[in-house]
C-alpha cells in the first residue's frame, strides 16, 4: 500500500524541483536552508523551505502543495515535518511573511499555518509592486563632490569603506550583501560624497524580478542628495538592461519608506500595494 513520506531536500533532488520556486532552488544545500518534501509512494507531491536569518531565527520562505493532493492534510504534515527539522537544528523561532496575493489559495494557507501552531497574523509593513517601465526617473543635478558605482565595479576604497562600516556595526541587517538571496550587483550602488560612503542601495533578484531590498543613507548625510543619487544610478541601469516589463518590489516599514515606495512604485494601472502580514511559530 502507498504511504506518505518526508524527505530532507538537496540540490540533487530533481523531483521536488517543480514545487521549488526557480529563486528558491539556488539555495537548497546551503547552511542556512531547510528544504522538505512530501512524496506519496514513489511520486513527490510537494515541498517547503525555510531559511535561516541573523540571530539564527528561520524565516519561511515557500510552502507548496500539488493540487492535486490538496484538502488531505499534506500542507500541515509538510510544515510540521520542516518544524521539526528546524527544532532540530536548535531553531527559536519561525517567521512566515506574507500578503494576500502571495496565497494561491489564503483561507487554506493560513489554515495550515494555524493548525501547525503559528500565531495569529500582525499587519508588519506595506509591500509595493510594479513593472520597471512604470517607475518614473530620477535627476539628480551633477555635482564633483558626489561619486556613485555600482556594487559590481565599485573602486577597491569603496568596498573597503563598506566592509569597514558592516565590520563597526553601523550598518542595519537590510544594507548586509551577505543577506541578500541572489544580489544583483549591477543594479546596486554605493555613494560617496566629499569621498566618504554616503549610502548604499541593494537590489536582490528574484526570478527575473527585481526586490528593492534596502536603500540606507548614513545619518551625517540625510537630507542631501544621495538617496536621489543612489536611486537615479539604479533605475537607469535596471532600464538599459531589463525589459520594462520586469517585476519591482519592495516593503516599506516605516513611514520614510512608504512615502519613497508610494511616489516611485505606485504608477501606472499595474501597480500594487498590499499589507503584508507576520505569523510566527515560537518552540
Amino acid at each position: 500500500m502507498e504511504r506518505l513520506t518526508l524527505w530532507l531536500v538537496g540540490p540533487e533532488d530533481k523531483a521536488f524541483s517543480q514545487y521549488i520556486p526557480e529563486n528558491f532552488r539556488a539555495m537548497l544545500g546551503r547552511d542556512d536552508t531547510v528544504c522538505v518534501g512530501a512524496a506519496y509512494g514513489t511520486s513527490a507531491c510537494g515541498a517547503a523551505l525555510a531559511q535561516r536569518e541573523q540571530g539564527g531565527d528561520y524565516c519561511l520562505r515557500y510552502i507548496f502543495v500539488d493540487p492535486k493532493a490538496r484538502l488531505c492534510g499534506l500542507g500541515t504534515y509538510l510544515l510540521r515535518g520542516l518544524l521539526g527539522q528546524l527544532c532540530a537544528r536548535g531553531a527559536r523561532e519561525v517567521k512566515a511573511i506574507y500578503s494576500p496575493s502571495m496565497l494561491e489559495n489564503g483561507k487554506q494557507t493560513l489554515g495550515i499555518l494555524e493548525r501547525a501552531g503559528f500565531s495569529r497574523p500582525k499587519a508588519v509593513s506595506t509591500s509595493f509592486s510594479t513593472q520597471l517601465g512604470d517607475i518614473p526617473d530620477v535627476s539628480v543635478p551633477p555635482s564633483p563632490s558626489l561619486a556613485v558605482y555600482s556594487v559590481l565595479d565599485a573602486p577597491p576604497e569603496v568596498q573597503n569603506a563598506y566592509q569597514v562600516l558592516l565590520g563597526s556595526g553601523a550598518l542595519p541587517d537590510f544594507a548586509n550583501l551577505a543577506y541578500l538571496t541572489h544580489p544583483w550587483k549591477e543594479l546596486s550602488s554605493f555613494c560617496m560624497e566629499n569621498g566618504a560612503l554616503s549610502g548604499i542601495f541593494l537590489i536582490d533578484r528574484k526570478g527575473e524580478g527585481c526586490h528593492l531590498a534596502g536603500l540606507y543613507v548614513l545619518p551625517a548625510f540625510r537630507g542631501g542628495r544621495t538617496a536621489a543619487a543612489l536611486l537615479a544610478q539604479s533605475i537607469r541601469t535596471a532600464k538599459a538592461i531589463l525589459p520594462p516589463e520586469t517585476e519591482v518590489w519592495a516593503s516599506a516599514i516605516d513611514r520614510n519608506a512608504f512615502s519613497l515606495c508610494d511616489k516611485l512604485l505606485l504608477r501606472g494601472n499595474r501597480a500594487v500595494k498590499e499589507t503584508e502580514l507576520c505569523s510566527i511559530y515560537r518552540f
